[in-house]
């Protein structure tokens, strides 16, 4: 479903995602409306968050490997995920679902917030997760990058990953200038 990009901050409740998104939007009004590049991300502007924090790397098709992983990324699919490849870490039916996600984000650029649920068996139960991913350019300014913020319950001693909810998707299209150079790579 698609929502309101104007809307965005006042829909996120969970903290990981809300200082993402507040550093993200930063960048956004810095450049005019324009994505922001995936070096402009500041690490410190993160702070306590960036075990939450995950880059991806749009390779071309289905493609879509680990730039860079937060330690809660890591426990999540069990190992250090930086350089691996999305497909290689998650089974169907969740990969495809989660390549439909990425390609939505890039193209048209959009932002979006989703919950879902699963049994993971290096934590041997279910686990909620909740993410938010934004688009980020490349040096030419090709949209090709995916920086995420991923809650899951399995953190819950720290009070901002209490709320968890699952199952729903939420689409921001994000007005941006519309030039040549944002094309996604294919």
């Amino acid at each position: 479903m698609q929502y309101d990009f104007a809307s965005l901050m006042d829909d996120l409740t969970l903290e990981p995602h809300r200082a993402l998104a507040a550093h993200w939007l930063d960048l956004y009004a810095t450049t005019g409306g324009g994505i922001p590049r995936v070096t402009a991300i500041d690490a410190l502007s993160l702070g306590r968050h960036l075990p939450d924090i995950c880059i991806l790397n749009h390779d071309g098709g289905n493609v879509f490997s680990f730039r860079l992983a937060g330690g809660h990324v890591n426990d999540f699919y069990g190992r250090e995920v930086r350089g691996k490849l999305l497909t290689d870490l998650v089974s169907s039916p969740t990969r495809e679902r989660l390549i439909g996600m990425a390609h939505a984000i890039l193209r048209p650029p959009a932002a979006i917030l989703h919950g879902m649920s699963g049994m993971l068996p290096q934590w041997n139960y279910s686990v909620a997760l909740q993410r938010l991913s934004l688009p980020l350019t490349d040096a030419t300014g090709r949209v090709r990058h995916i920086i995420s913020a991923t809650v899951h319950s399995r953190h819950a001693a720290d009070p901002s990953h209490d709320s968890v909810d699952i199952d729903f998707q939420r689409q921001y299209r994000i007005p941006a200038i519309e030039t040549g150079n944002q094309a996604t790579a294919s």
